[in-house]
Formats: structure tokens, C-alpha cells, sequence
């Protein structure tokens, strides 16, 4: 028996609106896991160090780079919804393009949380180390930081600058080009942090900077370094992905999506 459901049930989305709550939302947590690494982590409440790793936003496998992480792979998921939108009035390359996007952000935001890129960028400098070397090699292996900086990295940022060329001019045009510099930016401050913390000399750097600001535990600006680097990936995450959101809701303007309920039958 058939079921014919008087209309259609039409929705619409205030996508300026979600995008603002998304954006304040997305800041509230940020503080909210600065308060808690604060609390359990420098007051030390707790002794347990596990309890105090679940909110240390300088430990990787934390509540903070799960939500690194997530906010990071809910951006690639936004790319790809632009793609979807995109697709029937561009060009394929263009399409491809808005993917290979989405792709970029979607494994960035799985190696956050899963290390992949410390733990590649070790076993390839093993590699390069164990074996014969040419100029390229030995140039490579010179990096005084983490091994990643020197293998893994230059993708990261061929990846960033391609995506930069293939966006300009379209968020240029909607005003949304310093969401991209801002975000791509914090990124990169963040990974020039994370530079400094692998050199050997780094102890100098902490002295000066305790020194500087008065803090009396070593534990307060080691972490305090690591805190900042972590907080501005997040925040560089937060603009970007507002700057697809945006994006996205002006390619999908007027688009409507329609709820269809079935019985038990299959029927509608």
C-alpha cells in the first residue's frame, strides 16, 4: 500500500549562522582545553600521569589532538561537499582539483593524531643514513631538527602553496583570501616552533625564554612552548575551515535538500 505524503519536507540551512556557531563553538573548546591542561597538568591535581595525559595538549593521543584532528577532517569533508556542489558546472581538472583538496586536509588530519609523519620521517632518515650518499643525502641529513622537517615536510608545503595558487583568486574575489593566510600562517609559525624545539641548542632558547618571563619550573616553559604550537595549529585549523564553510555556502546558495520517510515496506 502505497503512502503519499501530502509535500515535500523542504529544508533550509542559515549556513551564515551555523558558520558563526561553528566558529565560536570551535574557540570555546580551544580555551576550554588550554584551561584543562592548565589545571591538570601545571597545578598538577592529579597524580596519576595518565589521567594528566588525557589533557595535555602537548602529548600527541590526547583529547586535544583528537579534536585537532577531527576539526582538521571535518575541513576535508567540507571540500569535498564543494566539490559534489561544483562538479556539474566546472571543469574536471577543476573538480579533481577541489578533491585532491579535500584529500590533503582529510590526511592531515589523520596523520595529527596517528604521528604519522614523526614516525615516517624517522624510518627515512634510518634509511638515509644506512645507505650510500650523495649530495642530496648528505644535505638532507644536516638538518639539526626533527627528521620529518627534512623528508616529510617540503611535501606538506608544496601541498600548502599549490592549494593557495589554485584558490586565490576565488576567495580573493568573495573576500575570504585572509582566512587562507591567516590559517596557512598560524600553520606555519606553529611548525617553525616545532623547528626550534628538535635543534640541539633548544635548552639555551628555554633558559632565556624562563628567564624572560619569569617562570620558575623548566616544566612551565617547555610546556608552555609546546601549548602554543599546538594551540596555533588548532586556531590556523579553526580559520581555515571557516574560510571553506564560507565558501561552500556561497557555491550552494538556494541549494535545497528533500526528507523522504518510508514505512515499514519499503513504500513511501
Amino acid at each position: 500500500m502505497n503512502h503519499n505524503p501530502s509535500h515535500d519536507t523542504i529544508h533550509s540551512i542559515d549556513m551564515q549562522r551555523l558558520i558563526r556557531v561553528i566558529f565560536h563553538t570551535c574557540l570555546i573548546i580551544i580555551v576550554l582545553l588550554i584551561i584543562f591542561d592548565y589545571v591538570f597538568n601545571y597545578l598538577d591535581i592529579f597524580d596519576d600521569r595518565s589521567i594528566r595525559r588525557i589533557w595535555n595538549i602537548a602529548r600527541e593521543q590526547s583529547l586535544p589532538t583528537w579534536f585537532s584532528s577531527i576539526e582538521v577532517q571535518l575541513m576535508g569533508v567540507t571540500i569535498f561537499l564543494t566539490a559534489a556542489v561544483l562538479a556539474p558546472s566546472v571543469s574536471r581538472w577543476k573538480t579533481t582539483a577541489w578533491i585532491l583538496t579535500g584529500l590533503f586536509f582529510l590526511w592531515i588530519g589523520i596523520d595529527d593524531f596517528a604521528e604519522i609523519h614523526e614516525k615516517l620521517g624517522g624510518a627515512l632518515e634510518r634509511m638515509a643514513a644506512g645507505g650510500d650518499h650523495n649530495a642530496v643525502t648528505a644535505f638532507l641529513l644536516k638538518n639539526p631538527s626533527f627528521s620529518w622537517h627534512t623528508f616529510i615536510a617540503p611535501f606538506f608545503i608544496v601541498g600548502g602553496l599549490c592549494i593557495l595558487a589554485f584558490l586565490w583568486v576565488a576567495f580573493w574575489r568573495l573576500k575570504l583570501i585572509h582566512y587562507l593566510i591567516l590559517g596557512f600562517g598560524c600553520w606555519a609559525i606553529a611548525q617553525g616552533l616545532d623547528f626550534v624545539e628538535g635543534l640541539g641548542n633548544v635548552d639555551q632558547v628555554y633558559d632565556h625564554m624562563q628567564a624572560l618571563l619569569g617562570i620558575e619550573r623548566r616544566y612551565g616553559i617547555t610546556h608552555l612552548f609546546k601549548v602554543v604550537e599546538e594551540v596555533l595549529e588548532m586556531l590556523g585549523s579553526t580559520l581555515l575551515w571557516v574560510g571553506f564553510l564560507n565558501y561552500f555556502a556561497h557555491v550552494s546558495n538556494g541549494l535545497h535538500f528533500t526528507l523522504e520517510f518510508k514505512d515499514a515496506d519499503g513504500f513511501k
